[in-house]
């Protein structure tokens, strides 16, 4: 409890102090595509006039609420061999798939959108079988650029392959795990769905998908929209908290590169991102490229369970909105209704 106290103490200061030192938004007139060669001559020149933010300290004001709604796949898909990009026609026809598949059916997740269209799907079903997805318009729109990956290194932008004995350590977790139901205990689901977290790196796309950035003399807070997470990045050279002292969250430490925010995590608990265990070594970097745009880089490092290191970047888009609280409240009762629920399953099959 002491330690929440702190906490909240930090990011009471750091909203205290923080908002100083935003800049007023720029019309979204300005971001409309131009009707002419004048307009597209403004909007370079307004481009190249554009300067970083600052706060009161000289760094760069990153304040604000910021989008990842962004289409692009977190991994290569094989369609697209190398290739970093697409053309704009590959994008435009992907595009018109991608909306025949929107109109109407259950709601897509991550990157089953883009795969499905590029599968050639005409139809889409949810992977839940039993009651499938609310629909499409309970989703936030995406945003679509010409890259193939999210990951940039490796240069395939694919996940590397797992680490010796990776593969035979996920196999005895499975073996493990036979002849139980998904549900014995509640500790058998997910923290996710028991509303504990929503998990350290959050790179899930289009669904809760929002981060509000306060910024104060030494300190950073990031809060995230899914389960209203809120992480706290001290800057300067403070040592990281000895091993024994473990978090969902890891932690944190930043420092400035530069106008770039790098921010290292250790000492996870429960990590679980993709597999990983709580080696995870987790490196993220926020820069500011334009008024609307905020760069942040991932680069995961779980040398037991791949067999190096990878990196990816999501821009984050600046929405001029505010956030409000994600109350994950069905831990309340969801838990309840689940293990009654495989109960009452294990019984109807005997």
């Amino acid at each position: 409890m002491r330690a929440q106290i702190v906490t909240f103490v930090v990011m009471a200061a750091a909203l205290g102090v923080g908002l100083s030192g935003q800049q007023a938004q720029k019309s979204s007139a300005s971001a409309r595509a131009p009707a002419s060669a004048e307009a597209t001559a403004g909007k370079t020149a307004d481009k190249s006039a554009w300067s970083v933010p600052r706060m009161p300290d000289g760094h760069p004001d990153m304040q604000g609420v910021w989008a990842n709604n962004g289409m692009t796949p977190l991994e290569r898909p094989a369609q697209w061999g190398t290739r970093a990009t697409m053309t704009d026609a590959e994008l435009a026809d992907l595009k018109k798939r991608a909306q025949k598949l929107i109109d109407g059916g259950d709601a897509f997740f991550a990157d089953e959108l883009i795969l499905a269209a590029l599968e050639g799907k005409t139809t889409f079903s949810s992977a839940d079988t039993q009651t499938g997805n609310y629909d499409q318009t309970w989703l936030s729109e995406r945003i679509w650029d010409n890259r193939t990956s999210l990951i940039i290194d490796p240069p395939d932008g694919r996940i590397p392959p797992p680490a010796p004995g990776a593969a035979e350590r996920a196999r005895a977790q499975a073996a493990a795990r036979q002849g139980r139901g998904p549900a014995d205990r509640a500790q058998d689901l997910s923290l996710g769905t028991r509303c504990v977290h929503s998990g350290t790196p959050n790179i899930r796309a289009g669904y809760q998908s929002y981060f509000d950035i306060t910024q104060g003399p030494g300190v950073v807070a990031l809060r995230t929209e899914m389960i209203h997470d809120a992480r706290i990045f001290p800057i300067g050279g403070e040592p990281h908290l000895s091993s024994a002292i473990r978090q969902y969250h890891g932690d944190s430490r930043a420092h400035w590169d530069g106008d770039t925010l790098v921010v290292n995590t250790i000492n996870f608990s429960n990590a679980g991102f993709r597999g990983s265990t709580d080696n995870l070594r987790l490196t993220e970097k926020f820069r500011r490229t334009a008024e609307d745009t905020l760069e942040y880089y991932l680069t995961i490092d779980d040398p037991t369970v791949w067999s190096r290191l990878w990196t990816l970047m999501i821009p984050l888009k600046k929405t001029g909105e505010r956030m409000f609280e994600f109350a994950c409240h069905e831990g309340n009762y969801g838990l309840r209704a689940i293990l009654s629920g495989a109960r009452a399953q294990e019984q109807s099959t005997r």
